[in-house]
């Protein structure tokens, strides 16, 4: 979050299934949410985005445990609840899709792009699938290691 501009970064990594980076998403939204709700709105655009990919088998590994609990039991009337009801709903629009929550120390690369992305001036919204940000090289040999 950057308090001082009011706006928010959110970032995911794309990796196949043998965990092989092939891209990076970055994303800025203007306004502040509590934690929990921009953690949700993170899964929530990712998915979004993923679905507009056309693609249908996915897992979503997220390191905000709340959300991930969230959307396995439901049933929760707030803001951050109706968050968990789009996501919710964007996950049955998949042939198979799940959400699920792994350690910070696992999912540093989308942690660091989500950072990134707030240093993006006059953009709200980068895709980078023909080269891999300079900030994730040491990142991703170190992922392969705690694997």
């Amino acid at each position: 979050m950057d308090f001082a501009n009011s706006r928010m970064g959110f970032g995911w990594v794309v990796r196949d299934d043998a965990g092989v980076i092939h891209g990076v998403v970055m994303r800025t939204v203007e306004g502040l949410f509590s934690v929990r709700e921009a953690e949700a709105m993170g899964a929530r655009e990712a998915l979004s985005w993923i679905k507009g990919r056309g693609w249908q088998h996915v897992i979503v590994e997220t390191d905000a445990q709340v959300v991930a609990n969230a959307v396995q039991t439901g049933g929760n009337y707030t803001p951050f609840g109706g968050l968990i009801d789009e996501i919710c709903e964007l996950l049955h629009q998949f042939e198979s899709a799940s959400l699920v929550f792994i350690s910070r120390k696992f999912n540093m690369p989308a942690h660091v792009i989500a950072k990134r992305s707030l240093s993006m001036v006059g953009v709200e919204f980068c895709e980078l699938f023909d080269s891999i940000p300079r900030c994730l090289a040491g990142l991703v040999c170190l992922n392969s290691v705690l694997a």
